[in-house]
């Protein structure tokens, strides 16, 4: 397997920009930036407001129909560099070589290369009126974890706020089982104004100061320990100017002798994994996962043990440190092993391969994160991560991994309406999340994610903030949902990464184990197979509730796969059964969606 090559330039220059070690390369004489004195031409002696930094771009080649490259672009992207390198205030900070032996001109220039670059968002306006229409030029977006509530671009902070503030300094102490202190806990208190939060030291205390009036003006209180308890709502609290004491539930309040005796969560219950009795483990097949990392120290993921950080300033082993508990929570739903303790993944026989983006990650991590996955020839790709805005070369990227066999499941996001890039894309599979009733404490905040009105069978619901629109393919478990956090321990949390990453999990059982994907012309990897393993999803799928925005073709249930008159799943008596004919599979599956070819873009001018 070929390496990725991210070149930075070749000669250097330091920029005003704090914490920029960015490189650039030109080929020709550096021009100078005038200096702005800042005040209309005083000499500078009046203090400058900071000017308004410049964006990164990612730069690309457009692909044709079909992913075949365009033969009639007979530049390198040495020229696109050499070009941006004679432009005022232009960076180039990386180039990605990405997988791929196809040449886009007559000498072998490689196609599969980006250029990142920091650019005036004026100028790459103009950089974009005179590209070939063979050039993508696009803001690297940065990116952010799907199962983050989305905050407005352009909040009004002035109107929310009065002219003078009052500062209420608060104080909370955490504890939980046998009144033990808990440290690192989350502390957010609510009201008029905007949200205070702070972490509980070792002594499991928080020191808050609010600007939101007096302690009676506070309408909320949550806290959320590290792992291991229950997190806690609580409305209209009734505080004091002393120190506040708090006490969290355990989880094993729900589940008796958690962590001690394993826990088959709820999810995979409704999902049918426990119709298995274990039997099935999803061996042999090699799952992508596109997070925040995976903490490889918890006892249940110590068999992970491949994985890359794409964000700046990663080491050969960065990608098993987890900042912000996310990926690890994923990869505990899908790869946690089979132990007598703790929880157990949805196929912990599979391989797990971790790709690290956030956080501070971009579109261009996204981007050379799933060439990776290509490159090393995985089966399914996990994505949990969303930007603000549409990257037409991942678009392009994921395309070409489906045309290559690789299922790419996403998360719809947590944004409570419209869907995030890249679950907009047609031909992955985009997943919405659900709950049930009972399986939370009623003072918790999973209890916000109820939608009363669309409670359905078996007291099932979609979940108040999950993303939701026509490209839902599937809705699986994502409330309340106990997972592996780094440091050993386990938390319940809410996403649809937890949705999709249940997903995930069911698709590689059925790769692994049914006999449609082991014996035949469905064996290779090829789009026709991800094609019949959605299909075959969709014929299991139960619908929970009467909202087809919000729940996609229902919850895929291992229970309903047809899976032969060759297999025999061992499944309990009462198991819906399909017999399927060899020829079941036509070449072509009506009712989901293709590729279309990309819109070609409009070259006024010359680029180079």
């Amino acid at each position: 397997m070929a390496e990725k090559d991210e070149r930075p330039s070749v000669a250097t220059k330091k920029t005003s920009e704090p914490g920029d070690d960015s490189i650039r390369r030109a080929t020709g004489p550096q021009r100078s930036v005038p200096r702005d004195s800042g005040n209309g031409g005083d000499g500078g002696f009046a203090a400058a407001p900071p000017g308004r930094r410049r964006e990164r771009y990612v730069i690309g080649t457009r692909t044709a129909p079909g992913g075949r490259a365009f033969l009639d672009f007979k530049h390198s992207m040495d020229d696109v560099v050499q070009y941006l390198g004679h432009q005022d205030n232009v960076e180039v900070i990386k180039r990605i070589k990405l997988g791929g032996t196809e040449p886009f001109a007559a000498e072998g220039s490689s196609v599969n290369e980006v250029i990142v670059a920091k650019i005036d968002e004026g100028k790459a306006q103009r950089l974009r009126s005179v590209a070939p229409p063979h050039l993508i030029i696009e803001r690297d977006s940065l990116l952010a974890c799907a199962d983050y509530l989305p905050v407005p671009s352009a909040i009004p902070i002035a109107a929310l706020l009065p002219l003078r503030s009052i500062a209420t300094d608060i104080t909370i102490r955490v504890i939980g089982e046998r009144d033990q202190p808990l440290a690192k806990a989350r502390v957010i208190v609510c009201g008029g104004e905007l949200p205070a939060q702070a972490l509980t030291d070792e002594s499991g205390t928080a020191r808050i100061t609010f600007f939101g009036g007096s302690i009676e003006a506070i309408q909320t209180l949550f806290i959320s320990a590290a792992s291991n308890h229950w997190d806690r709502v609580i409305s209209a609290p009734r505080l004091s100017s002393g120190t506040n004491t708090v006490k969290l539930r355990p989880l094993h309040e729900l589940f008796p002798n958690f962590p001690s005796a394993r826990l088959l969560g709820w999810g995979q219950r409704l999902m049918g994994f426990n119709s298995t009795d274990g039997r099935f483990s999803g061996s042999g097949i090699k799952i992508g996962i596109i997070d925040s990392g995976c903490d490889t120290s918890h006892p249940l993921l110590r068999h992970v043990t491949q994985g890359k950080d794409f964000v700046t300033g990663a080491t050969d082993s960065s990608w098993t440190q987890d900042l912000v508990s996310h990926g690890t929570h994923c990869a505990g739903i899908i790869n946690a092993s089979i132990t007598e303790q703790g929880i157990v993944g949805c196929a912990p026989g599979a391989e797990l391969h971790v790709f690290k983006v956030i956080p501070e990650g971009r579109v261009s991590d996204l981007l050379a994160a799933i060439d990776e996955c290509i490159e090393r020839d995985l089966d399914l790709i996990n994505i949990s991560v969303v930007s603000d805005g549409p990257s037409e070369l991942v678009s392009q990227k994921l395309q070409e991994a489906r045309q290559k066999g690789i299922a790419c499941i996403v998360a719809a996001g947590n944004s409570g309406g419209l869907l995030s890039f890249p679950a907009t894309l047609p031909g992955v599979m985009t997943i919405a999340a659900v709950g049930k009733l009972k399986e939370f404490p009623a003072d918790s905040s999973h209890a916000l994610s109820v939608v009363a009105p669309l409670i359905g069978r078996d007291e099932v619901f979609p979940a108040r903030f999950s993303g939701a629109g026509p490209q839902i393919a599937f809705s699986a478990p994502g409330v309340a949902v106990v997972s592996t956090v780094p440091g050993s321990g386990y938390a319940a949390a809410d996403g649809t990464s937890a949705a999709a990453a249940h997903v995930t999990g069911f698709a590689a059982l059925v790769l692994a184990h049914h006999p449609l994907f082991q014996e035949g012309s469905l064996r290779p990897r090829s789009e026709q197979r991800v094609q019949a393993l959605f299909e075959l999803m969709r014929v299991s799928a139960v619908l929970r509730f009467s909202d087809p925005q919000r729940g996609g073709a229902g919850v895929p249930d291992l229970a309903r796969i047809p899976w032969g008159q060759t297999l025999t799943m061992g499944f309990s008596d009462g198991a819906d059964r399909f017999a399927m004919p060899a020829a079941y599979w036509p070449a072509s599956f009506q009712g989901w969606p293709t590729w279309s070819p990309p819109m070609r873009a409009e070259a006024p001018g010359p680029f180079f």
